[in-house]
């Protein structure tokens, strides 16, 4: 029998200021409705999450052994249509015949460092 492995892929991502990222992401997560996923052709790297930047992700929960899943969203779009409590995602659980219901608990927003820009004083003739 062949080993149950998660397949990974690259996806485009929109960021809120309209930059276009390429992502790896779980492939049968891509191809969901709900993650806005969709081949990345010509976007730049992401490059890893930090502390200070990170892309926007849901995360989702099994009821009854409460793994969680976590996973990007890939559009605005698509993350305002996700509700909490309300939005499932079915995950394909290594040693289980059938996909295992997962709840989505948690929506977590885009976060980019903002650029300071320093004081200006005007010169004095």
């Amino acid at each position: 029998m062949p080993a149950d492995q998660r397949n990974f892929a690259y996806s485009d991502y929109l960021s809120d200021d309209a930059v276009h990222y390429c992502v790896k992401a779980d492939a049968n997560w891509i191809a969901l409705g709900d993650s806005g996923g969709a081949t990345c052709t010509n976007g730049i790297a992401y490059g890893r999450d930090t502390t200070r930047r990170h892309k926007r992700s849901a995360t989702y929960q099994d009821a009854t052994t409460f793994r969680t899943v976590k996973e990007p969203v890939f559009t605005p779009t698509a993350f305002a249509a996700l509700v909490v409590g309300t939005s499932t995602l079915s995950v394909h659980v290594p040693g289980e015949t059938a996909t295992v219901s997962y709840t989505l608990v948690k929506l977590d927003p885009e976060k980019r460092p903002r650029t300071v820009i320093g004081r200006t004083d005007p010169d004095h003739a």
